[in-house]
């Protein structure tokens, strides 16, 4: 008799097909060690492990063999070298060459033919051995399946590198050019994910009949008779034992049966034995209905009595903890009541009388304040654990499942909602820029200015912390999950009337709102707001702050400057309903108008004459005096004080408005050069001695420099010691050089004036000589060097 189980990889078709093996006392034939076997022999023998020849070759020449249920290569035994990562990697590829699966399947058909085996693989019912008495076909999930393998610890991937490496060996066994892993049509099929190795085993147990050997004779004679003894059924009547066969059902056993009577104490089951189970009612939450199936166990095939004693209860409590492992094992929420705090958490009923633990720190998404307000809250919990050290621990999250749950949501809605959609949400929490609305675990923004098309002051005078409310999506960012909200778009934009009403230009009455360091924001009408810049709050007054001149709730006149519709902006100004006093300023401060004002402010370079309010007129420091430079306008100026000024020039487009000091009087450099032309002689008094000179101070103050040079009487005579003959306060005269007012430069000589004077004595003497004097020319000069 053949047994033929076939599956994916990782379904525990081994384990199912050696235990049945085992209990039968069949052979049991892996074929996936036979693939396994070929990647080993063309590993170990260097083989290409891409060249489908070379691994043709290698498993057409490798010597394989069966002894004692363990597979020989090579004459050694090498089962535990067959499951590696690395022949994981390569053994779906080879046993995917149509050449190595007729090598391979020849070998495994004449072992089948001469023995009763269970043969397990991926296409044993289909392929290798299509006529097998008895086939079954093993499923699991993925998820299950990376499981059981990771828990054996032959791996060093992770469960999920697991998970997708068979996905990766599905694909690719559904997908062969041959042998492709497909379920037969006669094949039973049992889905392995929720149960044990044991409960399937019972499954195929009943589907294969007990082999009977009797007499002395050697092992052929024996195999004869056990085949002999071994009846084929066919695949109807291996579905009816299977289904039929309760006498090999152990108590304790999970077993179907269908309600026949509903008493007032008890309910009846048929089980398909030969008497009915009785259940107290009180087991059911609600009177089950004739007709029912309802999932039991068999307590006791017969009691005293001779009642088959079964219980929902017990079948209940089995099915959670399959139902709790399964949560477990695929990520997914079980339901629970939280039912009391308890140190560093809070307990949680599963049902059944099961609990778990919570710790306080995964209850929830935010900081909890009152760990009391979420006893007899039900909820949903993801579980993180079940047994510790081998006994039961159940540690929950009910925080994980919450964060998952926003995730989900979340993105549920960015998939299926569109701007302008109306949804509801809970008004959440409150910031100066608006109000956060809950939508269901995440957030969305309802700004301040999305609450009315006026102006909103306060978030709070419009919505409240927990109040429901429906509002309109009007921005969706997927790449930063953001949403923006809205409670205006339900009413009409005025500004779509707005040029029905205003115009640039229009002069209008409107409401202060709000007040910025950059300006006034004035309602024009119901959700039309435009701007005053603090720019455009006066001609002439410097204003620091609008609070300077306005307040929130002020009624004032405004002039519409400009206005973008589209961006929903209006550019007003509060200067322009009043006349520019800038431009009749030339007729009221005509040049050469005196004045007698305030000091208003000095500067550095001058002072700020206030002319009237919000008026200034600037004195530079070089209008302060025609012959002192000066350098500090502080020493001759002070702020408050009233001095009289002359208006020079006005320029209105520039807000200036120059004024002069000096220019109250006569220029003295144009005095000095008209009585004191160049090569005439001044006198002065010495004010300073330099290195560089002298500084004499003539008629009108002003000062002029006798350089170095032109002190001594001779370019040869020394320049420092004639500097020694004078002292600061001397009266000297000197031949004036040079006058230039516009640089207010003066410019002096001593030599030329000591030689202006030694050419009139001797013209003078010149002179005497004609008219008979007895004085020489050497007594001149005897006088000049005695002098």
């Amino acid at each position: 008799m053949v047994v033929a189980i076939d599956g994916p990889a990782g379904v525990g078709k081994s384990s199912v097909a050696k235990m049945i093996a085992q209990k039968r006392g069949f052979l049991f034939l892996n074929s996936g060690e036979f693939y396994r076997a070929v990647t080993w022999k063309a590993m170990n023998g260097g083989s290409p492990l891409e060249d489908e020849g070379a691994i043709t070759d290698a498993a057409r020449n490798m010597d394989l063999s069966v002894r004692d249920g363990k597979l020989f290569l090579d004459g050694v035994c090498r089962e535990e070298e067959l499951h590696t990562d690395r022949i994981d990697a390569w053994v779906a590829k080879h046993s995917a060459i149509v050449a190595v699966r007729h090598e391979v399947n020849r070998r495994l058909r004449e072992i089948a033919s001469t023995r009763d085996v269970v043969m397990e693989g991926r296409d044993i019912a289909t392929v290798v051995l299509p006529g097998a008495e008895i086939k079954i076909f093993l499923d699991a999930k993925p998820e299950a399946r990376a499981r059981r393998r990771f828990l054996q610890g032959t791996s060093g991937l992770s469960e999920a590198e697991l998970a997708a490496a068979l996905r990766e060996r599905d694909s690719i066994d559904a997908n062969k050019e041959e042998g492709s892993l497909t379920r037969d049509r006669d094949a039973l099929y049992i889905d392995t994910s929720d149960l044990t190795l044991n409960e399937v085993c019972e499954k195929v147990l009943a589907l294969v009949p007990q082999k009977k050997i009797t007499g002395r004779g050697n092992m052929a004679e024996n195999e004869n008779k056990a085949s002999e003894a071994v009846q084929s059924p066919s695949q109807e009547e291996l579905q009816e034992q299977y289904l039929k066969t309760l006498d090999d059902l152990e108590e304790g056993q999970l077993v179907e049966g269908r309600v026949v009577e509903v008493g007032q104490e008890n309910v009846f089951v048929d089980v398909g034995y030969k008497s009915e189970g009785k259940i107290p009612i009180h087991e059911f939450p609600a009177p089950p209905e004739i007709g029912d199936t309802v999932q039991v166990v068999l307590m006791k095939k017969e009691n005293r009595a001779g009642e088959l004693i079964v219980s929902k209860q017990k079948a209940d409590e089995k099915l959670f903890w399959k139902q709790l492992k399964s949560c477990f094992q695929e990520h997914k929420p079980i339901k629970g009541k939280i039912t009391k705090t308890i140190k560093g958490g809070f307990e949680v009923d599963l049902g059944f009388g099961i609990s778990g633990f919570n710790p306080i720190s995964k209850i929830d998404i935010h900081r909890v304040e009152d760990p009391e307000k979420y006893v007899g809250l039900e909820s949903s919990f993801l579980v993180e654990r079940i047994y510790n050290e081998n006994r039961i621990n159940i540690i929950l999250s009910r925080r994980n499942w919450l964060e998952e749950e926003t995730i989900r949501k979340r993105e549920d809605f960015f998939a299926n909602t569109q701007i302008g959609d109306e949804v509801e949400g809970t008004v959440k929490s409150f910031t100066s820029f608006g109000a956060f609305v809950d939508l269901g675990g995440f957030d969305g923004l309802l700004h301040i200015n999305d609450m009315s098309w006026g102006h909103v002051t306060r978030p709070k005078d419009y919505v409240k912390k927990g109040q429901e409310i429906r509002l309109k999506v009007i921005k969706l960012d997927t790449e930063t999950q953001k949403i923006n909200l809205s409670l205006k778009h339900f009413e009409e934009d005025p500004w779509m009337h707005f040029e029905e009403n205003f115009a640039a230009g229009d002069v209008i009455k409107g409401r202060v709102t709000k007040l910025a360091d950059f300006g006034a924001f004035i309602e024009l009408a119901e959700g039309i707001e435009g701007l005053a810049h603090i720019s455009e709050f006066s001609w002439v007054k410097r204003i620091n702050h609008p609070r300077e001149i306005l307040k929130v709730g002020d009624e004032v006149e405004a002039k519409i400057l400009a206005y973008d519709i589209n961006a929903g902006r209006i550019s007003l100004g509060l200067k322009q309903v009043h006349m520019n006093p800038w431009d009749e300023i030339g007729e009221k401060y005509p040049r050469g108008m005196r004045l007698t004002r305030k000091v208003k402010k000095v500067t550095g370079s001058g002072a700020f004459i206030e002319l009237e309010e919000g008026i200034d007129g600037f004195l530079h420091a070089d209008d302060l005096s025609w012959t002192k430079k000066i350098k500090n306008p502080g020493s001759v100026l002070k702020e408050g004080e009233d001095i009289e000024v002359i208006v020079i020039d006005i320029y209105p487009e520039e807000r200036n408005i120059r004024l002069g000091m000096k220019q109250l009087s006569e220029d003295p450099w144009i005095s000095l050069k008209k009585a004191y032309p160049e090569r005439s002689i001044i006198e002065g008094e010495i004010t300073n001695i330099t290195d560089f000179g002298i500084f004499v101070k003539v008629q009108g103050g002003i000062e002029g420099l006798i350089s170095k040079m032109n002190v001594a009487e001779r370019a040869s005579d020394d320049a420092d010691a004639a500097l020694k003959k004078f002292s600061s306060g001397d009266k000297i005269k000197a031949v004036v050089l040079e006058i230039n007012s516009a640089r207010q430069k003066l410019a002096l000589s001593l030599r030329e004036f000591q030689k202006k004077q030694q050419r009139e004595e001797l013209q003078k003497y010149i002179q005497d000589e004609d008219s008979g004097s007895t004085f020489t020319l050497g007594d001149f000069l005897k006088d000049k060097e005695n002098a």
